[in-house]
């Protein structure tokens, strides 16, 4: 009897230990960072009171579309560490026959800008290249997380603006600032969980259309054109102010919970993406046992549409 309950919880503290180490073992894809489940904050309570941003000619008062902030969870995902790069879209393209962005010669992105985020790609680009990785665009709710950690940081960073920590113009002299970078240049920039470039470098698509928030009151015009949202900041100037002026809207346009957004169609210089993946539920990740729904991911909300063009 008594070596049955020894053999009994050898095989419990066995069975313990596998889940225990399971987080330990779990194999996370190449080149992506895992976010765990878990409160964050997202948005801001912060308002314009002054009207700053409509006295600079800006089409919308700071923090109008970020509010209410709120305090949420959502399940664990798994975010690129970086944006896509020229070279992984290459290898999209030749393997699917993709047409290559406009910037590129022929076939080929610009020689020495292999690690350089690819641009000039739109919503329906983006997308397409997630699905074929295997992957999707990640949420709004997943993209903040990723950026604020949390603790619900302002920057990735931290909650101060500190100047040349991203890939961010500084000065209005110049529309470009220091240019397009190699991913990962800037790791002072990187979030709570090493997610680099999440500020800075390209803007970043994300999945879905710019609709207020849940309790939100701005009426922006914007709803209702099915636009996309997309995030971060990039390389390139925001406008003619003053440097004082200038700095200000950098340091606003930065915080890692403002929101712009584009036509789906549109192809831009300094607008990227990174891709997310949902996490496998635990079974699969421990034992490799599948569950028997489909997999969805690669899917969005135009794709009715992307598939038809």
């Amino acid at each position: 009897m008594q070596l049955i309950q020894t053999r009994l919880w050898n095989s419990v503290f066995s069975l313990f230990l596998v889940l225990i180490l399971s987080g330990c073992l779990e194999k996370i894809p190449e080149g992506m960072v895992l976010i765990p489940s878990g409160e964050f904050t997202i948005g801001t309570d912060q308002i314009d009171e002054e009207n700053h941003a409509l006295m600079l000619g800006l089409n919308k008062p700071w923090f109008a579309d970020e509010s209410p902030e709120r305090r949420i969870d959502i399940p664990d995902f798994y975010i690129d560490r970086y944006e896509v790069t020229n070279l992984k879209y290459y290898i999209y393209c030749q393997a699917t026959d993709h047409k290559p962005p406009r910037y590129w010669k022929g076939q080929k992105f610009p020689e020495g800008q292999d690690h350089f985020p690819v641009t000039e790609v739109n919503y329906f680009d983006a997308s397409g290249y997630a699905k074929w990785a295997g992957k999707r665009l990640p949420t709004e709710t997943e993209w903040e997380k990723a950026a604020r950690g949390r603790a619900g940081f302002i920057y990735p960073w931290g909650d101060d603006f500190i100047s040349g920590v991203a890939n961010l113009s500084l000065s209005p002299r110049t529309k470009t600032g220091q240019g397009l970078k190699p991913v990962g240049s800037f790791p002072k920039s990187a979030s709570p969980y090493k997610v680099q470039d999440m500020v800075g470098n390209v803007w970043e698509w994300v999945w879905e259309y710019y609709q207020p928030y849940p309790g939100n009151t701005f009426k922006a015009p914007a709803y209702e054109k099915k636009q996309i949202v997309v995030r971060g900041l990039s390389y390139m100037g925001v406008g003619h102010f003053s440097k004082k002026e200038f700095l200000k809207v950098v340091s606003l346009k930065a915080r890692a919970s403002y929101r712009e957004h584009l036509s789906p169609l549109a192809r831009k210089k300094d607008v990227g993406f990174r891709c997310a993946k949902d996490r496998p539920p635990f079974m699969q990740r421990v034992f490799g046992v599948k569950a028997s729904q489909p997999d969805a991911s690669g899917g969005s909300p135009l794709e009715s549409k992307a598939n038809s063009r």
